[in-house]
């Protein structure tokens, strides 16, 4: 059955397009700034006016706010599930831009940047939805289309900025939260959180309305099922800390976490975040021509996105490991070239003729490996490594390493720079990408076109025969 008449494909899709606008919202949110401080640092802005200081503090405050969305919301989606802090996530994002929309003084404006700051977990959270509500040929691709959907709305938002105030675009950015929370609505209830609260009659009903009644389907649902009855059974007993402190040292929560920490500091070594906010500086140290710089930037947004665009057919292609260690080693190439051709130009001046294109095409280059290989594939495992039951504790953990490992790229990177150059800052991160794959070589598995309980049951150490016998053994709960 084609994809454009098949009722299950677009049910999941509804869940793509929620998901996806909240990740536009996201595009504008951190692009914001781009709009909003030249006006307020004006004296002829349209009416609030900020000093330096407080500038950037409205710019980074989101990101201190932002660990307790990790640490309150991973929880909230485990008790009251997936829909409700979907939509939770869409009202904060929304009602920051509101407050923004709506701001008359310097502090409205630190209170609208610290409402916007705790659905930052959503970079998280919203791929482990779509990771449930997606079949596993398409878990991949459409985690790639969400991904992409971030740059739209930074492309939005920069574009917008030509014609329109930042209020103006505060009220606009407040639609894509608005059409997210009614496409929400339209769900049912993930049949994963319904399995792992007990609620197996509804389970079945939501697997059925996302998945269909196939053959196929039905073995995954008694699978689900037969799966998370075993952990309960297993977790009746009330667990004392010292047991949840056990539990969470096992092999099934630690090696997850370790592979996502490990995607995460690959991601943000290899430029996923500072080349967003230091481009063109990294690109006018290197070209010593800043008009030159900002026409280069303009070409690395456009990369981004097509890279972004492609990475939703190549993820779809392409096995996670196989893309994820092809584009990193990649990557680290690059990253070295750039060291090395810097540091001849910066202590030999040998053929400086050539660097004002040549550095900046490897600089670009490596740009589109990263938004075209690692990302995509970063994002995807990380969507589909934690076993169900530790969802929760790992998208808290994990959201605790992103925020510091973002916050210490952040503030860094430009003094990095300042103290060994565009050559120092690239090697060190070139060596920080290449021990993060070295490590991920030996513990990562493949989890390209699997369910969720087959990449669950690789993570606990089962073979599938043990598997079967050990979670399957009774009779089955849903005859086929």
């Amino acid at each position: 059955m084609g994809c454009l008449s098949d009722v299950y494909f677009w049910r999941q899709c509804m869940v793509l397009i929620a998901n996806s606008m909240l990740s536009v919202g996201a595009g504008f949110m951190l692009s914001f700034p781009s709009v909003l401080n030249p006006d307020i640092l004006s004296p002829n802005g349209t009416g609030i006016h900020a000093t330096p200081d407080q500038a950037s503090w409205i710019a980074g405050i989101n990101g201190i706010s932002g660990l307790v969305g990790f640490c309150v919301a991973p929880y909230i989606m485990q008790i009251y599930g997936r829909k409700p802090v979907n939509i939770g996530l869409n009202v904060l994002s929304g009602l920051g831009f509101l407050i923004f929309a709506l701001a008359s003084n310097v502090p409205c404006l630190y209170a609208a940047r610290i409402m916007q700051g705790v659905p930052m977990c959503a970079s998280f959270i919203s791929n482990v939805i779509l990771g449930e509500y997606s079949h596993p040929k398409r878990r991949g691709y459409f985690t790639s289309i969400k991904k992409s959907m971030v740059a739209i709305g930074s492309l939005m938002c920069h574009f917008l900025g030509m014609y329109w105030t930042w209020k103006q675009i505060a009220a606009f950015a407040t639609v894509p939260y608005i059409i997210a929370i009614i496409f929400t609505l339209t769900w049912r209830e993930s049949p994963s959180f319904l399995a792992l609260k007990g609620e197996y009659d509804e389970c079945e009903k939501s697997h059925r309305w996302i998945f269909g009644d196939g053959a196929k389907s039905k073995r995954e649902l008694q699978e689900l099922i037969s799966t998370q009855m075993e952990v309960r059974n297993r977790t009746k007993i009330r667990e004392s800390l010292g047991a949840v402190i056990r539990k969470l040292l096992k092999q099934e929560f630690v090696k997850p976490f370790l592979i996502v920490s490990l995607l995460t500091m690959i991601m943000d070594a290899g430029g996923c975040f500072y080349m967003l906010a230091y481009v063109v500086q990294i690109l006018t140290e290197v070209t010593d021509d800043k008009s030159i710089a900002t026409y280069l930037t303009i070409g690395s947004d456009i990369l981004t996105l097509t890279a972004l665009i492609m990475s939703c057919f190549v993820i779809r292609c392409c096995k996670r490991r196989t893309l994820l260690f092809t584009s990193g080693v990649t990557c680290v190439f690059l990253m070295c070239l750039t060291s090395l051709v810097t540091f001849l130009k910066s202590r030999y001046h040998i053929g400086e003729s050539l660097y004002w294109w040549f550095i900046p095409s490897i600089i670009l280059s490596n740009v589109f490996v990263v938004n075209v290989g690692i990302v995509p594939s970063g994002f995807a495992i990380m969507c589909e490594i934690f076993p169900l039951e530790h969802k929760g504790a790992g998208v808290c953990a994990t959201g605790i390493v992103f925020t510091i490992l973002f916050s210490l790229v952040m503030k860094l990177t430009p003094l990095m720079m300042e103290k060994s150059g565009v050559e120092g800052t690239f090697g060190i991160y070139a060596l920080h990408v290449a021990v993060g794959l070295l490590i991920l070589y030996f513990i990562l598995n493949e989890t390209k076109d699997k369910t969720l309980q087959e990449i669950e049951k690789e993570i606990r150490g089962f073979k599938q025969s043990k598997f079967n016998e050990y979670y399957l053994n009774d009779k089955p709960l849903i005859e086929a």
